[in-house]
Formats: structure tokens, sequence, C-alpha cells
């Protein structure tokens, strides 16, 4: 765990840095910058650019599995980033001319103000193409074991840019036209990055190289990446179907709240992100040589300590919930338990360790495909079963509904073909400690009339006493492991 454990630690810290930048421009300034509807805007362009990208792929990130076989500095990893960007490239150029020819299909919503996304609606092809690039470069610097530059650039410097343009909106310095233009541009810098960073670590090998690729090979790169084609885009079809749907069938102000009110909850993967970008090549590796001892090991320590940190998170934004929509227009009130549900199902997802990492690096891989295929069914049937009774809070409840039958899939098939199971007793008591230790901060600290002071001194009351509890009671080994350290540093100054 030396080397997740360290990259972990890096883009936890990194991300939690953009989300103070994040949440002071998404949840105090953005609301008050641009309407609902045009925070719908931004967030549903995202989400289909995010979605679109992870298609034009054609699947071939999956053979990240096979880049053990390709490592070699001195042949420069035999031309992989050279194959990665040109299916990329015929990817993209095919997925431009879909949203070209489906225009009308993906705009979908019938309501008027939805004219501001057919307005805007050609955005998506630069966003297309800088986060097609983004994902090539990123996974291929999670390869060189570089987890932190990609998740840094995304998770915190993009923030920063896209704060630039928010402020100056905010303050009316700037038309909303050209608010876009610097939004378009905040998400694309960060491509242009990581290509940087590539080449300065002498890593961006752009040259092909054809020497691996025998018939085996071969066959193997083109069935995982068919694979990877059919379901590896299932994940974010699973994250990106409830924008669809809301924006259909609500229209973008409904949507911009929902978008707001998700990121608040999603606030709580964030550790979550940053371990899965190691892991994947640690887990690869792994079973590489067949070790599953390590694989074992480091599935029991993913799941407690993600555990540990998402239900933190958890309490402290629900207990803190109220104070927080204070900052938000009375409008945005409708998504309260949107918060809630969302980071509920993120907390079901985190709680159940490395699953997917380890499915999906073994041999199994196509089981987990299945099973996000499944879940599209699942995650579509929910949302129109809940979302005529419960509105936008209706989705965010069949997301935490999808969570959970997922990872229960995955559990059982792990504990089943390899008898590996990642609880421990450690994992209820984090849960009870977790409950009282919310209860207590609500029935003790009386609602303050200063929100700011509400937040911070409940937030500290949480900290300090889920915090020992965890460390006293020894839930974790690496928590306990890091705590020791800093106190031994600490003791030496």
């Amino acid at each position: 765990m030396g080397v997740i454990k360290q990259q972990t630690i890096k883009g936890t810290m990194y991300s939690y840095i953009g989300i103070v930048i994040g949440f002071v421009s998404m949840i105090i300034i953005q609301p008050h910058a641009l309407t609902a509807e045009e925070v719908g805007l931004t967030g549903i362009l995202l989400s289909f650019s995010l979605l679109f990208s992870q298609f034009a792929l054609l699947g071939f990130g999956g053979t990240a599995r096979y880049f053990p076989y390709f490592r070699s500095e001195e042949k420069k990893h035999h031309g992989y980033l050279f194959l990665f960007c040109i299916v990329a490239l015929v990817g993209t150029i095919i997925f431009i001319i879909s949203v070209y020819v489906f225009k009308a299909q993906i705009i979908g919503s019938k309501h008027k103000n939805s004219s501001l996304f057919d307005r805007y609606y050609w955005y998506l092809i630069p966003l297309i193409i800088f986060t097609v690039y983004f994902n090539v470069f990123d996974l291929y610097a999670r390869v060189m074991y570089n987890a932190t530059s990609g998740k840094v650039l995304k998770e915190f410097t993009k923030r920063i840019f896209i704060f630039i343009p928010l402020a100056l909106i905010y303050f009316k310095l700037i038309s909303f036209e050209t608010f876009m233009v610097l939004w378009l541009v905040a998400n694309a810098f960060p491509t242009a990055l990581l290509l940087i960073r590539l080449i300065r670590d002498g890593h961006f090998f752009l040259n092909p190289d054809f020497s691996l690729l025998d018939k085996e090979m071969t066959r193997n790169l083109i069935n995982i990446s068919i694979w990877g084609l059919m379901v590896g885009s299932s994940p974010l079809i699973v994250e990106s179907i409830d924008e669809y749907i809301i924006n259909k069938k609500f229209g973008l102000t409904d949507t911009g709240i929902y978008t707001i009110t998700s990121y608040v909850a999603i606030i709580i993967t964030l550790p979550v992100r940053s371990l899965y970008s190691i892991a994947t090549t640690v887990i690869a590796e792994a079973w590489k040589t067949n070790d599953l001892n390590t694989i074992q090991s480091v599935y029991k320590k993913s799941c407690i300590n993600q555990l540990i940190t998402t239900l933190f998170l958890f309490i402290i934004i629900w207990a803190c919930v109220d104070d927080l929509f204070i900052y938000l227009p009375e409008k945005y009130q409708l998504g309260k338990y949107v918060i809630f549900f969302t980071a509920l199902g993120n907390l079901i997802d985190s709680a159940t360790g490395i699953n997917g990492v380890i499915l999906s690096t073994s041999k199994y891989y196509r089981y987990d495909g299945l099973f996000y295929v499944l879940l599209i069914g699942v995650t579509v049937g929910g949302n129109l079963l809940f979302i005529p009774y419960y509105g936008i809070t209706g989705s965010a409840i069949a997301a935490a509904v999808t969570f959970l039958i997922f990872n229960v899939f995955r559990y059982l098939f792990i504990l089943k073909v390899y008898k590996m199971q990642p609880f421990t007793m450690s994992s209820p008591i984090a849960l009870l400690v977790g409950v009282a230790v919310y209860f207590v901060s609500t029935l003790i600290i009386p609602q303050m009339s200063n929100h700011i002071v509400d937040i911070i001194v409940r937030s500290a009351f949480i900290t300090l006493t889920f915090g020992l509890s965890v460390y006293y009671l020894k839930l974790s080994d690496d928590i306990n492991i890091v705590v020791n350290s800093f106190l031994s540093k600490l003791k030496k100054t």
C-alpha cells in the first residue's frame, strides 16, 4: 500500500483544496451569478461531453490492464501512447459526426428554456475533443505511476480556471456569452497542461512501434476494446442518465438545481477517486504475478479507509445541510434530499472497497462490464419509478438503490470466485460510531443564529469526536500510522 497511500494522500489533499475553490465558486457564487437554467446548461454540457468522450476512446482505455507487457522505458513502451492516440482520434471523429446527426435527440427536452441548450449546443465538439485527450493522457500518466497529475489538474487547477469567469460574471464585468467562452477555455486548458507534464517527465513517446503486436496481443487488445466499447461507458451512462432524464422531463432549471445539490454530495467521493487512480495500476501488476495476497490486503484496507473517510464527510455535510441552504437561492431547497440520497449512494459504493478495480483488471473483467450493462436498466427503471413521485429527489433515490444492488453483486462475485471479502468488525463499528457522532452533534449543539459559526463549531465537534474514536478504537491501521507519524514529527519539533 506504500505507493497507493502516498499518492492517495497527495491526490486527496489537492482534491480538497480544489473542493474549497469549487465550493466557493459552485455553491456560493454560481447560483447567484447564473440563473438555474444557465447552471443546468453547463452541467448538461459537461455530462454529455464526458459520456461521448468515453465512447470515443472505443474501449481502448481497458487495454491498460495489458500495459505491464508494453512497459519498457528503453523501447518507449512499444508505441502504446501512439496507438492510443490514433484510436482516440478515430473515435472522436465518429462521435463528432454523431453529435451533428443526433442533435434533436441529444437536446431532448421540449421545455422552452432548453433553447439555451440549443444555442450553445456546438460547445459539445471542443469539449469532447479536449476531454478525450485528457482521458488518454491521464490514463497513460496513471500507468506511469503518476496518478496525481491528472487528479490535480481536474480537481484543482480546472476549478481555479473556472472560478475566474464566474467571479467576473458575478461582478457583472462580462456577459453570459463571454462567460461561456472563458468557461470552455477553462475546461480545455488542463489537457494542454497534462500534455506538457508528460513531455517534461520524458514519458511522451509518440512514435509508432508495432513490434509487440503479435497475433495473440492484437487479438487481446481488440477483444478487450470491443468489450470496453460495449460496456466501458456504462459507468458514465449510469452517472449521466439522471441529468438527461431530468432535463427531458423538467427542463434546464431543475437540471441546474440537481447539478448544484448533487455536487455537494460528490465531495465525499474524492478520497475514493484518488485511491482508484493508482490502485488500478497496482492491482493490474499484482494480477500479472498472481499476487493474491497483495490484492486481498489492498481490498481490505481500501474498504475500511474508504468507509471512514466517506462516512466522516457524509456526517459533516448532512449535519450542516440547513446552514448550507442559507447561502443558496430559495428555489434550491428543492434539492435538499438530493444531497442526502446522492451522498448515501456514494457512501455505499465507497464502503465496499476497490471491488470494481479488482474485477476490471482480472480475467473476469467481462462480468463487471455485464453488471454495468444490467445496471443501466436498473438506473433507468429506478428513475422512471421514483421521479413521478419524488421529482428530482427520485433520481437521487434511484442512484442510491443502483449503487446498493451493483455492489452487492460485485461483493458476492468476488467472494464466490476468489474467496475474498473486505469486511472486518471495524466496518460495523465505524458505522455505529458515525451514526452516534451525528446524533450527538445534533442533540448537544444548538442551532446557532450565525450560520458560519454553526458550520465551524459543528464540523469541529464531529471531526474531534469521530477522529478520536477512529484513532483510539484502531479501526484503520493506515490512519493510525499516518497520525502516529505526524505526532512523532510534532514531538521532534
